[in-house]
């Protein structure tokens, strides 16, 4: 059931707006989109759509720096924050991520690297994640070890 939803939002990519952030672009501050969002430069900022079938693309190359809560999220660049992946996440094998991942429905290619934990998330009725409504937007800390 979950596959035919997002096989019927696969099929309307084609006639949403899309939004493009080319090679050397670098955007600062929250983008809040609806449609289609491409990501081959940098924003430093969340990236949020609530829009139901709204799709993130980070291509490689591209990267963000914070939260990212979209519906379907593919993620080949990349990412340091939180994600929040409502219908789907696909993780390509150039990805790069260091945050927790909040997911419906995921896939993982070879080769791609995440630092952070992966926890399922059922969708509620008003169709966000359990978890969106309890982040507090607190970053990853990076664990170092005292090397003696």
């Amino acid at each position: 059931m979950v596959f035919k939803k997002i096989n019927q939002e696969l099929a309307n990519i084609s006639s949403d707006t899309t939004t493009l952030i080319s090679v050397g672009t670098k955007v600062i501050g929250d983008l809040n989109f609806s449609g289609n969002l491409e990501i081959l430069g940098s924003v430093v900022g969340n990236v949020i759509s609530g829009d139901d079938g709204s799709r993130v693309r980070i291509l490689h190359g591209g990267s963000v720096k914070g939260d990212i809560k979209c519906s379907l999220i593919e993620i080949n660049g990349n990412a340091k924050g939180n994600i929040f992946a409502r219908d789907h996440l696909s993780i390509e094998s150039q990805s790069e991520i260091e945050g927790n991942i909040h997911y419906a429905s995921v896939e993982m290619q070879t080769g791609a690297r995440v630092r952070g934990t992966f926890s399922y998330q059922k969708l509620q009725q008003d169709g966000r994640l359990s978890s969106e409504e309890n982040a507090t937007g607190a970053k990853v800390k990076a664990i170092s070890s005292n090397n003696k």
